[in-house]
């Protein structure tokens, strides 16, 4: 096991001393509240490869019958780590259960993003993150991250075609904002098969995850799915954009090319190419 705790964030290089500040501010706080029952740092600081702008992804746990209150106490000591530009605190989209993302902005660019939870929510496992804070030896952490479903394969994909789908849609009504809109939603969701396809850790972050552990796997020609807003350019992207849907299908496992949605791939691909036929794209 390697460093943890106020071991590892005293190694933090002199490069990180802002980030270093705000986690002995946060592991501080938790030493001070039994409310808070553990911290984990994870991403590119975790991994040893942060710099002067990363920002801090952490987590933490508190008492689940406490969680309320908690969290408000987390955010007002959050706000004061540091000289605060502003912060703000949601849901996540998409993320079920309870939780708090809390985002604060310091003025020396340094920032927190941190995620609140019911100590209980782990589950026993936090892939790739160290452990700052857990005197109840509550978490495990463990090098193994979770499995890609053909479930998660299946909704990256279909969201790929749905939002090429809509782009047809848009560029048909020379609604030009809107057709870039969806392209860059499509291109959103190939960088995550992308990510699949190739075994990239997190392929759920997608371009992120490709840059942090495989950018020798940006796919080839994905430069040529971006445009501006002249129909013809737009419109060549996203023709550009479904091949390379297409292409990273045909690399993915087994079990999930399986569950790829082939029927709206040629209906997406053969409305794209119904749009230049039609003169629309001019």
């Amino acid at each position: 096991m390697g460093l943890q705790g106020r071991d590892w964030i005293e190694q933090l290089p002199a490069e990180l001393a802002g980030q270093r500040a705000l986690l002995e501010g946060l592991l501080k706080l938790c030493e001070a509240d039994d409310d808070i029952e553990w911290l984990v740092i994870g991403c590119s600081l975790a991994r040893g490869e942060g710099d002067r702008l990363s920002d801090l992804d952490v987590g933490m746990g508190v008492r689940d019958e406490d969680f309320p209150a908690a969290a408000g106490k987390v955010r007002r000591a959050v706000d004061r780590l540091g000289d605060l530009v502003d912060s703000y605190h949601h849901q996540l989209p998409g993320v079920p259960g309870t939780h708090e993302r809390i985002f604060a902005q310091y003025a020396d660019r340094c920032q927190v993003d941190l995620v609140v939870f019911p100590a209980s929510v782990p589950g026993g496992s936090i892939p790739g993150a160290v452990v700052l804070y857990d005197p109840g030896a509550l978490l495990l952490t463990s090098g193994e991250r979770p499995q890609v479903t053909p479930e998660h394969v299946r909704e990256w994909a279909f969201g790929g075609w749905c939002a090429l789908a809509d782009f047809g849609k848009y560029l048909r009504r020379q609604s030009l904002w809107e057709a870039l809109e969806q392209l860059h939603a499509a291109r959103s969701q190939l960088w995550r098969l992308a990510a699949a396809a190739g075994d990239v850790p997190d392929p759920q972050y997608g371009l992120t995850s490709i840059l942090d552990f495989a950018p020798g796997q940006i796919p080839a020609g994905i430069g040529a799915t971006v445009a501006d807003l002249g129909p013809a350019r737009l419109l060549s992207a996203a023709r550009r954009l479904a091949a390379l849907l297409s292409e990273t299908g045909k690399r993915l496992r087994d079990e999930h090319r399986a569950v790829l949605p082939d029927a709206m791939a040629r209906y997406v691909t053969d409305d794209l190419a119904s749009l230049e036929a039609s003169g629309h794209s001019s």
